[in-house]
């Protein structure tokens, strides 16, 4: 049991670890209104996260209003951490991160964030990291535990596929009474909203110019930026590309993972240390059939509870897992040796698994009031394009897009403008970073994008797949140089390395 749902909610942790933890919202001080023009306020506050050891960073929360459309309403707070670089004489244009989802915490994950890259842009500038409006560390949070919950119980249940989106709807329809309730007006959680946040949030700490740093979902927010505030944007980092354009739509989630399984399948087959796995395919869509026709009850921890859960894994669920481990090339490794034990019956490995592909906590409000807005009413058109490539069934079925459409007519927020679904034309530097095996923003959605950057440096990088700066030594040096002297194409001769992938 499993729908497209579980998968893209997922996305919002699977490329950066959540754990386990309970997630409740953060107490802060009641948010005040105002009445006609605004000006951006940054109020100095604790931090509200752990601050990892050796780092003294600077915290607070920037005041916007919530819909700028609206002559009058409230304010509404987001949380922020300045990480000053460890230069005296540092250059001053910090970069700006902007994290994926939509939905996910850039302040929860910020000692991951640091290791992987953030240590590095330190050494010559700020670092910039903030909770987009509706995540974790801002006010209001968006969080729906009732419906995150119900993700982990109903995979204790043998529930088909209707039973399971029946059961799931009531859930978000509590938590969205429960936000209208509080006055919250989920049309203003949206991509235009969150870009002036980021320039917002320049105004109000005093900055002429920044850089941005955009990861997946952050991709498409920092084309966002560029498109609407492009005076104060200095360079551009886009990391996995999502593209604004309409040619997106959840029905390519399909044609994108099989692209992907194939591009794995084909690796195994030419590796000496990997051909003896056999043909994979058959074996991946033999698994799935026999785990719908005999699904097994594996033991395994969630987020919500002490006690193990008692997970029925079915065919959906292998699929999940199996995706989720396309988004890292550490995981990627392991894909044919976990194909292959659970074609043999051995499913011991599975449940460090499980945790990923059923979901973790994250903005669910932000997440669906974007994606019901900005893609669900331009998601038709790749249907037939999936179909014509003669992808299989079982999974063309999972990634089927009739779930999101329920959720979305609940939803019942109005379409965006079709500008929001058009490219951006600009010139600010860019630089954009594609890995071959990315399941979620293939190689040909930044070569998309590119086509209508004027000054633009793309690479892709044939080891890699998802989050390509932030996993792979030389494309961090690149950026690194980009941010130097963003004018200038970066030294590209560590990828002429010869790589090989090393199979479990």
């Amino acid at each position: 049991m499993s729908t497209t749902s579980k998968i893209i909610l997922s996305i919002l942790v699977l490329t950066m670890a959540m754990g386990c933890e309970k997630i409740t919202a953060t107490e802060l001080p009641s948010t005040p209104s105002y009445a006609g023009a605004y000006t951006p306020i940054f109020e100095e506050a604790e931090c509200p996260f752990p601050i990892p050891e050796g780092f003294e960073p600077g915290c607070g929360y920037l005041l916007v209003p919530e819909n700028r459309a609206l002559p009058e309403g409230r304010l509404i707070r987001l949380g922020v951490a300045i990480f000053h670089s460890t230069d005296p004489s540092s250059d001053p244009d910090p970069v700006i991160h902007l994290t994926g989802g939509p939905g996910s915490s850039a302040l929860n994950f910020i000692e991951l964030i640091l290791q992987s890259g953030g240590v590095d842009i330190l050494k010559h500038r700020d670092y910039i990291l903030f909770d987009q409006r509706g995540t974790r560390f801002s006010d209001p949070f968006l969080y729906c535990q009732p419906f995150d919950e119900y993700l982990w119980d109903a995979h204790e249940l043998d529930l088909s596929l209707e039973e399971y989106n029946d059961g799931a709807l009531p859930f978000l329809a509590g938590c969205l009474q429960d936000w209208r309730t509080q006055g919250i007006d989920l049309a203003a959680y949206t991509s235009t909203e969150s870009a002036s946040d980021v320039n917002d949030l320049r105004l109000a700490l005093g900055y002429d110019q920044v850089n941005l740093y955009g990861t997946s979902y952050g991709t498409r927010l920092a084309l966002t930026v560029m498109r609407d505030h492009p005076e104060g944007i200095r360079s551009v980092i886009l990391d996995s590309i999502e593209p604004i354009q309409e040619e997106l739509g959840f029905d390519g989630l399909a044609f994108n993972a099989d692209r992907s399984l194939q591009l794995v399948f084909q690796a195994c087959e030419e590796d000496a240390s990997c051909s003896h796995y056999g043909d994979l395919e058959d074996k991946f869509y033999a698994v799935i059939q026999n785990l719908e026709e005999n699904p097994l009850t594996i033991e395994t921890y969630g987020p919500y509870r002490e006690e193990p859960y008692e997970v029925i894994l079915d065919g959906d669920l292998f699929i999940d897992i199996i995706f989720g481990s396309l988004y890292s090339m550490v995981s990627i490794t392991d894909i044919p040796f976990l194909i292959d034990a659970a074609y043999q019956g051995k499913y011991d490995e599975f449940s460090g698994s499980l945790g990923g592909a059923i979901g973790m906590p994250g903005s669910t409000g932000l997440y669906w009031t974007t994606e019901c807005r900005e893609e669900a009413p331009f998601a038709s058109k790749w249907r037939q394009f999936v179909k014509s490539f003669g992808i299989r069934d079982a999974l063309e079925e999972h990634f089927a897009a009739g779930y999101i459409g329920d959720v979305c007519e609940l939803w019942d927020v109005p379409p965006a403008d079709p500008v929001e679904n058009k490219g951006v034309v600009g010139d600010i530097p860019t630089i954009l970073f594609t890995g071959r095996f990315d399941p979620i923003t293939p190689p040909p959605f930044a070569e998309l994008v590119a086509k209508q950057l004027s000054f633009h440096y793309l690479y892709e990088f044939s080891d890699m797949s998802h989050g390509v700066m932030r996993s792979n030594p030389c494309a961090l040096q690149m950026g690194l140089a980009f941010l130097d002297d963003p004018g200038h194409a970066p030294d590209s001769s560590c990828m002429d390395k010869p790589t090989s992938l090393e199979f479990r």
